[in-house]
């Protein structure tokens, strides 16, 4: 049941993200002029990426990242973590917009899903994967002709369960 409230939470948490500043308006005394976005984004809607750690559910993993807005997206992501996979979904906020103008873009994000794992050689009872809650901050480098490629590079705060720190050996 905890689990599902969290998911909860993140999902609403995104969600209000993704709608805050949508449209733009200005009051010019009795007339309201609508700034409306351009009917072709500049943004990219939909990034796939290959690489290791949190972001991507483990050692080595696949992340998809849809951004509905300029500065917002959701991710989700899938990988390898030692003894199984593991999976994180999330929310990252940028502050520059997702689009293919700019070379740098930092960001902060929140995720929930595996953040730890043990293993230990010999004592497979102490083999599992703990899931929470993970904030981060970083910036997304953008490189290519039309900045079509980037990498991520990024400081990750997981907030582990005790069950994580007593499970030790």
């Amino acid at each position: 049941m905890m689990k599902f409230r969290s998911i909860l939470l993140l999902v609403l948490f995104c969600i209000v993200f993704s709608t805050v500043g949508q449209e733009a308006s200005k009051d010019f005394g009795q007339e309201k002029v609508v700034l409306q976005k351009p009917l072709t984004p500049e943004w990219s809607y939909f990034d796939l990426g290959l690489g290791f750690g949190l972001d991507y559910g483990g050692v080595l993993g696949v992340k998809g990242t849809f951004s509905p807005i300029p500065y917002v997206g959701v991710f989700v992501a899938g990988g390898w973590e030692m003894i199984d996979l593991g999976w994180n979904i999330g929310c990252i906020g940028r502050f520059v917009p997702g689009d293919h103008k700019h070379l740098a873009r930092p960001y902060v994000k929140v995720m929930y899903g595996v953040n730890s794992a043990t293993k230990v050689q010999g004592m497979s009872s102490y083999n599992k994967i703990f899931y929470g809650f993970t904030a981060g901050a970083g910036i997304e480098l953008r490189f290519g002709k039309r900045r079509n490629s980037g990498i991520n590079l990024d400081l990750n705060v997981p907030f582990r369960s005790p069950d994580f720190i007593t499970r030790l050996p």
